[in-house]
C-alpha cells in the first residue's frame, strides 16, 4: 500500500514537471525572436592604421514601452567577441551573435566594448616599427538611439549591423576611442 502511494506521488511529480517544462518552452517560443547582431566600419581610409580589433562584451536593449530611460533595459552577453572591424561594410559585417530576445519594440541600445586594440604601421605617429596600441575607452558603452524603433517579432530573425565610423571614433594622438555607431536594420 505504501509502495502504491509513493509511486502515485512520483508519477504526479513527474507529470507536473513535464507540464511546467512544456508550458515554459511554449511561452518562451511564442514570445521570443532572434536578433542577429553584426559590426562594421564605414570605410574611412585611416592612414597608418592597419587593424582595429574591438572586443564586444554585451548589448543592452531598451524597451520603448518602458516608463523611463532608467528602467526597461535588458542585457545580453556577447561573451567577449573580438573582431577586426577595419573597413568592413554593412554588406560584409562581422557576425557578433544571434540573440534570443523578447518580441517587442526597442528604442535604444547600449553597446559595451571591453577593449580596443589598433595595429599601427611603422612610421605612423613616430613609431619605428609596426606595433599594437591599446586605446582607452572614453565611455563604458556606446548609446544608440533608434530613429525608428527596432522591432523584433516572435519566430523571426531581425538583422542589425552596428556601423562604427572609425575616423570619427579613434583619436590616436590621445590614444582614446569614443564610441558612436549608427545602426542598419534589415
Amino acid at each position: 500500500m505504501k509502495s502504491n502511494k509513493l509511486m502515485s506521488v512520483i508519477v504526479i511529480v513527474i507529470i507536473v514537471a513535464v507540464v511546467a517544462g512544456g508550458g515554459y518552452y511554449a511561452y518562451h517560443y511564442e514570445t521570443t525572436g532572434k536578433l542577429k547582431v553584426s559590426a562594421a566600419d564605414t570605410p574611412t581610409g585611416l592612414s597608418g592604421v592597419m587593424d582595429v580589433n574591438v572586443t564586444f562584451s554585451a548589448i543592452a536593449l531598451h524597451s520603448d514601452k518602458a516608463s523611463s530611460n532608467s528602467t526597461g533595459w535588458t542585457n545580453y552577453s556577447l561573451h567577449d567577441k573580438t573582431v577586426n572591424i577595419m573597413n568592413l561594410t554593412a554588406s560584409d559585417a562581422a557576425f557578433l551573435s544571434n540573440l534570443s530576445v523578447h518580441a517587442g519594440s526597442y528604442n535604444m541600445m547600449k553597446i559595451y566594448i571591453s577593449n580596443v586594440s589598433v595595429y599601427i604601421e611603422a612610421g605612423f605617429l613616430g613609431f619605428t616599427s609596426s606595433t599594437s596600441v591599446s586605446l582607452h575607452l572614453a565611455h563604458a558603452f556606446a548609446l544608440v538611439v533608434f530613429v525608428h524603433p527596432l522591432t523584433v517579432a516572435a519566430h523571426t530573425t531581425t538583422s542589425m549591423v552596428t556601423d562604427f565610423n572609425l575616423s570619427n571614433n579613434i583619436h590616436m594622438s590621445s590614444k582614446t576611442f569614443n564610441m558612436s555607431a549608427s545602426v542598419v536594420i534589415n
